[in-house]
């Protein structure tokens, strides 16, 4: 798999992951809050807003995601040079 393609699936990954958790807290408000409280119109700016916080989750998944993959890589290339270092010091 390409870079390009690891990275455009670990984006959906990470976007229907933080739409799952929007929906999940807004079933959560649902079962909460007393349904004579909640008109329609509340209901449905609710579900918008817990989507679009589900949707920033995703976002937020996904930037640490590669802020993970990243910082890998630097540690990889660090481990590499301090065990090419440490056998020509050993020689």
């Amino acid at each position: 798999m390409s870079r390009k393609a690891a990275i455009v699936v670990l984006l959906v990954g990470s976007e229907v992951l933080g739409i799952a958790v929007g929906e999940w807290y807004f079933r959560f408000f649902r079962q909460t809050v007393p349904p004579l409280a909640l008109s329609n119109f509340n209901a449905g700016a609710a579900h918008v807003g817990f989507l679009g916080y589900g949707a920033l989750t995703g976002l937020l998944f996904f930037v640490w995601s590669l802020l993970v993959i990243f910082m890998q890589g630097l540690w990889r290339k660090t481990d590499d040079a301090d065990k090419s270092a440490g056998s020509k010091t050993k020689r």
